[in-house]
């Protein structure tokens, strides 16, 4: 049996004379196929391993699987930091830890300690907490229903309610578990051996909190302008905890994975995202924009009565109120893997709606300036008169990561063609 497995995205693998340990794990891979996260199949003479936009790793027995991107090193920590609105801070050296040799869950975890490390060195935020408390000395008000209901004064202490100024508040409970999630991820020795010190300067006046979901949708409610430079630590802690488990289609159930999985897709659409916002000021930027009344029931013909289904374009590009283009945003080579059909079917739709420039552009990640502009026309099967068109752009992320560092001048003049 192979002990470790090693592929990049999109990226096929057989493993000849090779087989699942135990049922266990064919339940988990039969899970991370449904998801679309990775497709593991058992065959008659061994496994075949798939990869897509997934990236990580994940133990099935005594098999251990990682999926890489292609993109790594500085540009992809360049384009983490752009993407998640993450500051400049420059606490480690670099010859320290060598981020080129760094994984996609390192790069992350390394950031998480940069700014673990600056909150800390800057002083974590104290709270006000409210205590109740019997004291000898009182402090704040004397709780005097607590006071009649014990029968009056009996001891030489009154019952108090009071406000205590400590750190022990949630901002920094949940920012100690994602220390403690980053030890039991992080891959770098040296840099587990940081996280380390970082969890035991913060244990002895911060108590332990269980991260979920709730606890840190919590902490992110409690941002406010005194607590803003936490919300870059909550953000990469929450991509950390959302990458060890899968959610159950129509269930509570959350299925805990020996190991994690982030979608690149997620992270470039997020990037495009950032890069409309920062670099196209001629345009109001809409996400995920709704044509609606582009497919409805007939009238008495929806038995079941379904909600009629609305297709949703990532980015609607808008001047003078008015949508000019329909964008999406896929994390696939188009150049070297082609368009599959169901994403030039939904382009199509895009284009012939009507909305936009009779236009509908697909946006693409490359690491170089060879792959071009490529443009399918939809046309009329009839007449053969082209009625809309099918854009498919490259953009190239490590030029887009070098110029985010040294030159946004020349970032703006580049989407500028991405999108003309």
């Amino acid at each position: 049996m192979c002990d470790a497995i090693e592929l990049k995205e999109w990226e096929t693998l057989f493993l000849r004379d090779v087989e699942l340990f135990d049922n266990d794990a064919r339940n988990t891979s039969q899970i991370l196929k449904d998801k679309g996260i990775i497709e593991i199949i058992e065959l008659k003479d061994g496994i075949s391993i798939t990869s897509n936009s997934y990236v990580g790793r994940i133990k099935l027995g005594s098999m251990q699987i990682n999926v890489y991107p292609k993109l790594n090193g500085m540009p992809l920590y360049q384009l983490l930091r752009f993407t998640y609105g993450l500051r400049e801070l420059k606490l480690l050296n670099i010859a320290e830890h060598s981020i080129d040799n760094f994984s996609f869950f390192d790069l992350l975890i390394y950031e998480l300690y940069v700014e673990a490390e600056d909150l800390l060195r800057r002083g974590i935020q104290k709270s006000y907490i409210q205590r109740e408390e019997d004291l000898s000395s009182p402090r704040g008000r004397i709780n005097i229903n607590k006071l009649c209901a014990q029968g009056g004064l009996t001891k030489d202490k009154l019952p108090c309610n009071y406000f205590n100024r400590d750190e022990n508040n949630i901002l920094n409970r949940t920012l100690l578990a994602g220390l403690k999630l980053g030890l039991r991820l992080v891959l770098d020795a040296e840099l587990k051996v940081k996280l380390q010190r970082l969890c035991s300067n913060m244990e002895g006046e911060i108590e332990d909190i269980t991260l979920t979901r709730g606890n840190l949708q919590l902490a992110r409610n409690s941002i406010n302008r005194l607590t803003g430079r936490y919300a870059a630590v909550l953000e990469i802690i929450n991509i950390l905890y959302e990458s060890q488990g899968i959610q159950l289609e129509n269930s509570p159930s959350h299925i805990n994975l020996k190991g994690y999985f982030f979608d690149m897709n997620v992270f470039f659409e997020t990037l495009i995202g950032r890069l409309f916002a920062n670099c196209a000021d001629e345009y109001t930027v809409k996400d995920q924009f709704s044509l609606h009344d582009m497919f409805i029931y007939t009238p008495g013909f929806n038995p079941c009565r379904r909600k009629s289904p609305t297709p949703r374009p990532d980015f609607a590009l808008m001047k003078d109120g008015k949508v000019v283009k329909l964008l999406d945003a896929k994390y696939r080579d188009l150049w070297d893997k082609g368009l599959p059909r169901e994403m030039l079917y939904q382009l199509a739709i895009y284009a012939v709606s009507g909305i936009g420039d009779k236009t509908a552009t697909i946006l693409y990640p490359s690491v170089s300036d060879i792959p071009s502009v490529q443009k399918i026309d939809v046309k009329d099967p009839i007449s053969s008169s082209k009625i809309a068109s099918v854009i498919l752009k490259p953009i190239n992320l490590i030029k887009v990561a070098d110029l985010i560092s040294n030159n946004i001048n020349e970032l703006e003049e580049y989407m500028d063609e991405i999108i003309s």
